[in-house]
C-alpha cells in the first residue's frame, strides 16, 4: 500500500472529516498551504496534517450527567 504525500480537495476533505469548501475556506484565509499541480489543486499530507492539529480543541466535560 502506497501512502499518499498529497491530496487533491476532495480526499483531502474525506481525510481530514471535512468539507471541501472548509478547505477552499482555509486555503482563501492562508489556514492551508495548497499547491497547483496544472489545475489541480494538491495538499501535501504533512500540511493537512500541521493544519488539523492546529484546529481548536473541545474538551469533555467529565462533570457533566
Amino acid at each position: 500500500m502506497t501512502i499518499p504525500i498529497a491530496y487533491p480537495v476532495e480526499e483531502a476533505s474525506a481525510a481530514a472529516g471535512v468539507s471541501r469548501t472548509r478547505i477552499f475556506d482555509a486555503i482563501r484565509k492562508n489556514e492551508l498551504t495548497a499547491r497547483k499541480a496544472g489545475r489541480a489543486t494538491i495538499i501535501e499530507a504533512g500540511e493537512l496534517q500541521r493544519w488539523v492539529r492546529s484546529l481548536p480543541t473541545r474538551q469533555c466535560d467529565s462533570t457533566a450527567a
